[in-house]
């Protein structure tokens, strides 16, 4: 009786540091909230396609189906109007009221990469976006968008950007996919060079093996595993570490 009394145990508190394990681990996978404003107040810095870098006051912002297709700047005084198919990235403040509305749900992602041309504005609360040629929803015609990158942390294999007109689930989401009122429906995302998916949660079994059962080590870990939409964040922060040191071992 002892002895299966331990055996219980043993089990119980094998599955409470599982879940607790889980749980940081979604923290550090945690994709940036969504943010559909941006600040007057803070500079916008721009990269160009042919490498030119401007700082300047945002003016206004051009969207189609919620994704930026321009920008309206002011830099010394003067008005610029550029396209986002001139523009290589952009980093851009959000609103205050955007950002606190969204601060609760928003967890600091664990940077394993070292230093990068970007931490210096996304340690400051800069938004990151990139320009994607992109097809919306897979149905429309393909055209260049400023995307939000929502992991910009942990992006160096797969992208994850925002998609503004998500449905979500109802209820109060947890993990790495949670926005206000419950967990997003639906991203784009960009694997190495492939082109842009839009993936929503309905199609996400489809799509689950070509996005990650191509890495051994990722593979073996969720060989038996029921997989979940809500748990997106860690399956890409997992394929990108395994990657990674796949990378590094290969040298």
């Amino acid at each position: 009786m002892k002895l299966k009394l331990f055996a219980l145990f043993f089990v119980t508190m094998s599955m409470c540091f599982a879940q607790e394990d889980l749980k940081e681990r979604e923290k550090q996978a945690a994709f940036d909230p969504a943010y559909t404003s941006f600040s007057r107040k803070k500079p916008a810095y721009v990269t160009l396609k042919d490498g030119t870098k401007i700082e300047a006051d945002i003016k206004g912002v051009t969207y189609k189906k919620g994704q930026i297709t321009g920008l309206k700047l002011i830099q010394e005084g003067k008005k610029i109007e550029i396209s986002a198919a001139d523009i290589a990235n952009l980093y851009m403040a959000p609103s205050g009221l955007d950002k606190l509305s969204k601060q609760s749900n928003y967890f600091s992602d664990a940077t394993k990469w070292g230093k990068t041309d970007a931490s210096k504005h996304l340690n400051k609360g800069y938004t990151m976006y990139t320009n994607q040629k992109v097809s919306l929803k897979n149905k429309k015609d393909e055209a260049e968008y400023l995307m939000q990158v929502v992991n910009p942390k942990f992006s160096r294999v797969i992208q994850v950007f925002s998609d503004p007109f998500a449905k979500e689930t109802s209820g109060i989401g947890v993990g790495s996919l949670k926005l206000a009122g419950g967990i997003a429906k639906s991203y784009y995302i960009k694997k190495g060079d492939e082109k842009v998916l839009w993936l929503s949660k309905k199609d996400f079994d489809d799509y689950f093996a070509s996005l990650f059962m191509d890495n051994n080590k990722f593979k073996a870990k969720y060989a038996d595993h029921k997989f979940k939409w809500s748990l997106l964040g860690v399956y890409v922060l997992d394929y990108t570490e395994f990657s990674m040191e796949d990378l590094k071992n290969s040298k």
